[in-house]
This record gives C-alpha cells, structure tokens and sequence, in this order.
C-alpha cells in the first residue's frame, strides 16, 4: 500500500508542476499579500550635515484589488491592480561623524500605488510577471529617538514608485499564489527635528512577498 502511494505521488507530481495551464482568469480580482522587507541604511541631512539610519528589517501586509485583461485584449496580457501595503521598520542606529547611536522607534510607510504588470502565460500553471507602479507614500517618524532624545516628529506625504518581478501559479481557474520581490522608493520625505530644523532622508525598500489572488 505504501509502495502504491508512493507511485501515485510520483506520477502526479510532475503533473501538478508542469501540467496543462488552467484557463487564464479574466475580470475583477482581489488578493493579500504578506512578506518581510528591508530598509536600506538612509542617509539623512539637515543643516548641521548628514548621518545615516539604520533599520531593521520586519513584515509587511498587503491588500490588492484589480483587473486581469483577457487574452488577445489590445491593451496587453497582464493586469492593472490598486495596491496598499504598510511597512513598519523598527530604527536600529544612528551614526553621526563622531559615532553610531543607538535608534529606537518605528518608521510607518502606507502606501497606494497603481500598478501595471504584464503577464507571460506558458503552457504550464506558471506565469512570470513585471512591472512597476505609482502613487503616493504617506511616512510617519513621529516615534523615531536617538540616545532616549526624540530625532524627527511629523508626517510627511511624497511620490512614491516600485518595480517589480514574480511568477503566479494557477491553483483553480479563479485562485492564484503569487510569489514576487519588490522594490519600493520615494522622492525624500521631510521631518522636523527635535530643535525646530528639518532634515530629509533616503527610502530605498527591498521585499519578498506572498500572496493569495481570487478573481470573480
């Protein structure tokens, strides 16, 4: 018996991974998304000079809803998609020209974006993606401190952009699981410090995602 099964998992696997593609979904979808990213060290500057920040990396969540365009469609195969995702990543160090610091506190990112990505559809369930997106980006560094001492309080809303690359895997006619890596940037948020000055940094976010589509 367990000769058997062991036979049947081996005939249908490959099946299973390189089998004929389901019927491409065509219509309205939403999706969620989770993965984990990381913030590139930011240099930041104000009128005193510039230091860097240094972050850890954490999760992020994701909420998608869209559009597959049908094959054959004179726009393209792909898809067009609103996407919000929120990013926290905790401030690990700040180093000045006399030295690092130790950082406390989280800078918030929630963002919406339209994304454009083009689908290259095979003979197997497996479909690779890229694109990109815009939209905007609205930054919270109202918790970020140094040494104990505040660092920067404010929000700051900026333009935002992100390019990406995956591959979809058709699980039914309608259910999809993305795989994909993102990366996600803006034009320099600004904050006001702790003395009234203001003082801009870098954004530069890397990430690896999951997630789940299910189109009607």
């Amino acid at each position: 018996m367990k000769r058997t099964c062991q036979m049947i998992i081996a005939l249908c696997l490959p099946l299973v991974l390189c089998g004929a593609a389901m019927a491409q979904h065509s219509g309205p979808y939403v999706g969620a998304f989770i993965g984990g990213n990381a913030l590139m060290d930011s240099e930041g500057s104000d009128n005193q000079g510039s230091f860097i920040l240094k972050f850890d990396p954490a999760l992020q969540g994701s909420a998608v809803a869209g559009w597959d365009f049908a094959p054959g469609d004179p726009v393209g195969e792909g898809r067009i998609e609103l996407e919000y995702t929120r990013r926290s990543n905790r401030l690990d160090q700040v180093k000045f020209a006399e030295g690092g610091f130790k950082g406390d506190g989280d800078l918030t990112v929630d963002s919406l974006l339209l994304n454009f990505f083009g689908v290259f559809h095979n003979a197997t369930p497996w479909s690779p993606y890229v694109g990109g997106g815009l939209g905007a980006a609205r930054m919270d560094a109202s918790g970020l401190k140094v040494t104990g001492q505040p660092l920067g309080t404010g929000t700051s809303v900026v333009f935002a952009y992100q390019f990406g690359t995956g591959v979809d895997f058709a699980l039914t006619n309608h259910l999809s699981l993305d795989l994909g890596y993102r990366f996600f940037s803006s034009i320099k948020p600004k904050f006001t410090e702790a003395n009234g000055q203001s003082f801009k940094m870098d954004y530069y976010n890397h990430s690896a995602t999951l997630g789940l589509r299910f189109g009607f």
